[in-house]
């Protein structure tokens, strides 16, 4: 088989790692047991770790609770952590990182009432965010997301890049309303939020790097709106063909929407197309109006495909009937619309057998990771990396994560190349399985030093800021050594946090990010970048 540079440096970058026992799990057919429920959901502590939050009770009413798990599986909190509301059940929950280590939860407070039709169910979507030590930061039993006294569901959630939140929600009238939640616990937004769409769906959103967000909503509208609740565009939004499934943003604030588009019933079956377009922060489309069309699909049921962004290429998986079943494709596209794989179908497995995707994430060296169901013998929970040229890196057999399937699956990164996934089984346990950047189940890397021809940084370095002191705009130069999430965060004299000029996956290198302090009043201000378990903060002088 031909190996790349790509692939051989990707072998030799772990080659040197050490590696470190754990409590994870390193057998498929025996996941940690984080506790026992329903409906799990999955974020990053960005240090390798975890949070988690899963439903308790079976009937009305249900408790909700969060866990954290370290990088080594240990839970170090003293026990779980309930989130709690006003009303008797919180449920339907969804998480994010906060960018300082610790989580925001968005969740429904639910009550019965009963009346002269039977009993009916009153919701309000409230959020709550907790440190990485298990305090609740705003309040006893978080906030609501609008004083507004309609029923509220179906919300989504992305970061402002402050500590705060965006959330999108549907109310009563089956209208999509959104409003920021700040560091602090307050509607930036207003009581009510903004209104955005007659549109009774949870849509995907993105955050837009500098505070706002990006939105898709009804029949393939697209809206932007800024850190102040304002839309960038036309209220009735940027129209895209295809519509979007997903988004992801580069550190241009470009955006890349994957999504779908009908093109009519042909031979028994709907005819769908799995298209890919990029927009520009000003809303232009980068690969004309169409975008890319990867695959046309015959199907009469619903479609799960994703994709991930990272240094320049989308790496896209969806399903195609291939051989009596649905099997897993995958296409990489460069920033320019060009496919880096020749023409053809390029199946995720070398494996033929009938898979279900769960989850696509960012690797190191360019490389992308995919974990499926997998129905080759019983059924299963698989993975396997893929480098730029589509070839396997890891067993050709694929590794198998969870033997049988878990269900309500959830990936995310363990901000070391590999991934963790948490999923539920046979007697509504939760499970969690940690899986290296080699392919191996509960293995920690640490200490990881790159043999690096191109003589890129060997070190993690924050430089000063340029100019320092200064009046309005300065530069904030960082380099890291190997591609990581990074965080880099400005906080007041005071210790409070005041802006979050970036924070996301980077490649190896050197970066400058320019922050505008022209919002902020004189006086000293800090520029913290952590990366991993790492962080280290530079003292700058703001003079107005």
């Amino acid at each position: 088989m031909r190996v790349s540079p790509l692939t051989f440096l990707f072998f030799l970058t772990y080659s040197l790692s050490q590696v470190t026992t754990a409590q994870w799990s390193t057998d498929p057919s025996n996941n940690l047991i984080v506790g026992y429920g329903l409906l799990p959901e999955l974020a990053s502590d960005s240090s390798g770790g975890c949070y988690i939050t899963y439903e308790q009770n079976g009937s009305y009413p249900r408790s909700l609770v969060l866990e954290r798990l370290d990088r080594y599986g240990y839970k170090p909190w003293s026990g779980s952590k309930q989130i709690t509301g006003l009303f008797p059940e919180q449920s339907s929950a969804k998480i994010i990182s906060d960018g300082s280590n610790g989580v925001i939860v968005t969740y429904l407070d639910i009550v019965l009432i009963a009346d002269s039709s039977g009993l009916r169910g009153t919701s309000r979507v409230r959020v709550q965010r907790v440190d990485s030590n298990g305090n609740f930061l705003w309040g006893t039993h978080g906030v609501r997301v609008t004083a507004s006294e309609t029923e509220q569901s179906n919300q989504t959630v992305v970061s402002d890049g402050n500590g705060g939140c965006i959330i999108a929600w549907n109310d009563t009238l089956g209208d999509l309303r959104i409003n920021r939640v700040d560091s602090l616990g307050s509607r930036a937004w207003g009581d009510s939020g903004k209104y955005v769409w007659n549109s009774p769906e949870r849509p995907p959103m993105i955050e837009d790097g500098i505070g706002g967000c990006y939105i898709v909503y009804g029949i393939g509208r697209l809206q932007r709106f800024n850190q102040y609740g304002n839309m960038y565009w036309p209220s009735s939004g940027i129209l895209v063909p295809a519509g979007a499934v997903n988004m992801k943003r580069d550190l241009s604030s470009s955006i890349y929407l994957l999504g779908s588009e009908y093109l009519g019933f042909s031979n028994g079956a709907n005819l769908i197309t799995i298209n890919l377009q990029k927009v520009d922060s000003a809303g232009s489309f980068a690969w004309g109006s169409n975008g890319i069309d990867l695959d046309t699909l015959n199907t009469n049921g619903y479609v799960l495909f994703d994709f991930t962004y990272q240094a320049g290429y989308s790496n896209v998986s969806w399903p195609q009937y291939i051989n009596g079943h649905w099997d897993l494709l995958t296409q990489i596209v460069r920033n320019d619309g060009s496919s880096v794989l020749p023409p053809g179908h390029h199946t995720v497995s070398a494996i033929s057998s009938e898979k279900i995707l769960r989850g696509i994430i960012a690797s190191k060296e360019i490389t992308t990771l995919y974990v499926w169901t997998d129905y080759r013998s019983g059924d299963g929970t698989f993975a396997q990396c893929l480098d730029t040229l589509g070839q396997h890196l890891w067993d050709s057999n694929d590794v198998a994560i969870s033997l049988p399937a878990l269900s309500y699956t959830n990936v995310i990164s363990d901000c070391q190349g590999g991934f963790i996934v948490v999923g539920s089984k046979d007697n509504f346990t939760i499970r969690a399985q940690q899986v290296s950047v080699n392919g191996k189940l509960g293995e920690i890397i640490t200490n990881v030093e790159i043999d690096d021809p191109q003589n890129l940084p060997k070190q993690i370095l924050l430089s000063q800021n340029y100019p320092n002191p200064f009046n309005g705009g300065t530069v904030i130069e960082f380099s890291i050594s190997e591609r990581n999430y990074v965080s880099l965060v400005i906080f007041d004299n005071c210790g409070r946090q005041v802006d979050m000029p970036y924070a996301g996956w980077v490649d190896k290198g050197t970066y400058n990010i320019k922050w505008d302090g022209s919002r902020f009043s004189s006086g000293v201000y800090f520029s913290k970048l952590t990366y991993g378990a790492f962080s280290e903060t530079r003292r700058m002088l703001l003079i107005r």
